[in-house]
């Protein structure tokens, strides 16, 4: 029987009571998404969801908590913050310290392999010292992603279909990352028509993505609708969102890539 995978979901959000309700926290659908995901995976020994092994943190409200290193094998972020909450960009305390926390576990192990998505790839690009930036506008809904030829090898296609809700975004990647690991190398592995930088990828230690893979059509249509009454996003953005929502999604094809990058010796 082989170990379990051990994967610490680090959630910088809480959900609306609405949203939390109907599909819990912004952790239990990333937990759904690698679950249902191992189903596409062709291993040797076969990879099933029970051998994965999550916890949550919410890094936001308890910020004193943190999973101890060596008793996970990678970590997540997960959040929605730039709507309401501070940016990514702020210097609240408890940002300053999943910051600061992030980069320790890029620089200082090789072992820990670190995720993101949305929030999380802004979390990540920060720790490596790219710089984020707010768009003009909106990326929302279901978006082609434009891969680069890295972006083509790790995911075995030209373009992905992805959801997203963000108005922050990585617009550059620093020339040197991992000053102490001057072999290792930051990729981009994709763009849109919005976002210069749609995934950030070293090989065995990150992978990040702007969008949110996790996210389903009825759950984003609720979160533009949210968007829109607490007076973030104009109806008209909104419903052009709203309409898009059920296009066909790469979600559980990401999930499966998410688990390969993790399972790559």
């Amino acid at each position: 029987m082989q170990p379990p995978l051990r994967i610490a979901i680090l959630e910088t959000e809480t959900p609306t009571p609405d949203f939390q309700s109907k599909y819990g926290s912004y952790g239990d659908v990333v937990i759904r998404l690698l679950s249902n995901s191992t189903i596409t995976l062709s291993t040797n020994p076969p990879f099933r969801a029970e051998d994965l092994q999550f916890t949550k943190w919410d890094v936001e409200r308890n910020p004193d908590y943190y999973p101890d290193i060596d008793e996970v094998d990678a970590l997540f972020v997960v959040g929605h913050q730039d709507h309401l909450g501070p940016t990514a960009m702020d210097s609240t305390p408890w940002i300053l310290k999943l910051v600061d926390f992030i980069r320790k576990v890029l620089m200082e192990q090789d072992r820990v392999r670190v995720l993101g998505v949305n929030y999380g790839q802004l979390i990540i690009g920060r720790a490596l010292g790219c710089a984020i930036d707010r768009m003009p506008g909106w990326e929302a809904s279901l978006t082609t992603i434009n891969l680069s030829e890295v972006g083509k090898k790790v995911f075995g296609r030209d373009h992905l279909n992805l959801m997203h809700l963000h108005r922050d975004h990585v617009v550059t990647l620093p020339v040197n990352p991992f000053p102490q690991l001057p072999n290792a190398v930051l990729e981009i592995l994709g763009d849109s028509d919005h976002c210069a930088v749609q995934g950030l990828y070293t090989p065995r230690k990150v992978i990040a993505l702007q969008g949110l893979p996790e996210i389903e059509s009825a759950m984003m249509t609720q979160l533009v609708h949210e968007r829109l009454r607490q007076g973030q996003m104009s109806k008209d953005v909104a419903n052009d969102a709203a309409s898009r929502a059920s296009l066909r999604n790469d979600g559980i094809h990401i999930g499966s890539t998410f688990l390969r990058f993790l399972l790559e010796p």
